[in-house]
């Protein structure tokens, strides 16, 4: 469960995400199988989940200040509806299949939003320059790939309703997570 650091310490690959719905990771998994699954140049992710913040790296010793961190967050329940398949990046050789979701409310952005402040006060996570789009990652390109036309996959609104910090071990098969702590919406 951990990785060895630069410095030559051991640490904890961690990331803190919104939990989807059954019958959303169902519905996915559904168009994964359809649409994804004969293509021999992607790997299809079976772990679905949407990442607010990606920590990177921690010292093990770290994560009872992550988990308090995160235990302060009040929040209500996002929804959320898939826009649509995404390649990523948006320039150049793609690495990544996603599913674009949209923040209707605006409530995923000003979870992440507080998710973000509160991991960087604990000194372990240094927010991202980059603009974050919501999303679903469905697979990924065994090599770099180029988009392709896909079908949208039809779910109706789906509700985010739980947040879980996670550790993830990466594995020739791709990463493997498992929860640390999970902190449900009030």
């Amino acid at each position: 469960m951990a990785d060895v650091k630069a410095d030559g310490g051991i640490g904890l690959r961690l990331f803190v995400a919104g939990e989807l719905p059954e019958a959303a990771t169902d519905a996915v998994r559904r168009w994964q199988r359809r649409v994804l699954g004969p293509r021999q140049d992607l790997r299809v992710n079976h772990e679905l989940h949407l990442t607010l913040c990606f920590l990177g790296l921690t010292a093990p010793e770290a994560v009872p200040a992550v988990v308090d961190a995160l235990s302060g967050i009040t929040w209500t329940a996002c929804a959320a509806c898939v826009q649509g398949p995404l390649f990523l990046p948006r320039r150049g050789p793609s690495h990544v299949i996603a599913l674009a979701l949209e923040d209707p409310h605006g409530g995923l952005a000003r979870l992440r939003s507080r998710v973000a402040v509160e991991l960087a006060r604990t000194g372990c996570y240094e927010p991202d320059e980059r603009p974050w789009t919501p999303h679903v990652t469905v697979a990924r390109f065994r090599q770099h790939g180029q988009p392709f036309p896909l079908q949208n996959v039809n779910i109706t609104e789906l509700l985010v309703v739980r947040m879980v910090l996670y550790s993830s071990l990466l594995k020739r098969v791709g990463a493997v997570r498992t929860p640390i702590a999970v902190f449900p919406a009030s």
